[in-house]
């Protein structure tokens, strides 16, 4: 147990600062870059990388990251470890997994719709990205911010 404990909890510091990070590029690259442009590229676009993310190394992050941050928060306590680091590991887990709750709540059915608009169509174009993009958008700020904090609380009971 004592050499499982700390690798558990340094591979979920790791995963949950790796999809932290993944989401972060693209609130800083992707979604501004498709703000500029015409509705069909912003769709089509968006189309393209929902069938495209669903891929074994983006699985591992969007699970491995909560998953790992689970079990940190049970062997932490079982380990004796002090409140305060416990704390940590129960506040990282509490915020991975609030992150996989607001990608299923408010995330995925906008792609789903998004991915139901017809490209050729300019009208349905504009309405799915209307329906889609500032809505995604803020909740996507939101999800970052609670995946970085939770990394942070649980790179920060490694220290």
């Amino acid at each position: 147990m004592t050499v499982l404990v700390p690798a558990v909890h340094l591979a979920a510091g790791v995963l949950a600062s790796l999809l932290a990070g993944f989401y972060l590029a693209f609130s800083l690259t992707i979604m501004p870059a498709l703000a500029g442009l015409p509705d069909r590229v912003l769709v089509t676009v968006m189309q393209t990388v929902n069938r495209v993310i669903v891929r074994p190394g983006f699985a591992l992050l969007f699970f491995g990251a909560p998953l790992a941050a689970l079990a940190t928060a049970v062997l932490v306590p079982l380990a004796g470890a002090p409140a305060p680091l416990v704390a940590l590991a129960v506040a990282g887990a509490v915020l991975q997994v609030a992150s996989i709750v607001l990608t299923v709540v408010v995330h995925l059915p906008r792609n789903d719709a998004l991915d139901r608009a017809d490209p050729e169509d300019a009208g349905d174009v504009a309405r799915a990205r209307e329906a889609f993009e500032r809505p995604w958008t803020r909740a996507h700020r939101v999800r970052t911010a609670v995946t970085a904090v939770g990394a942070l609380a649980l790179v920060a009971g490694l220290v």
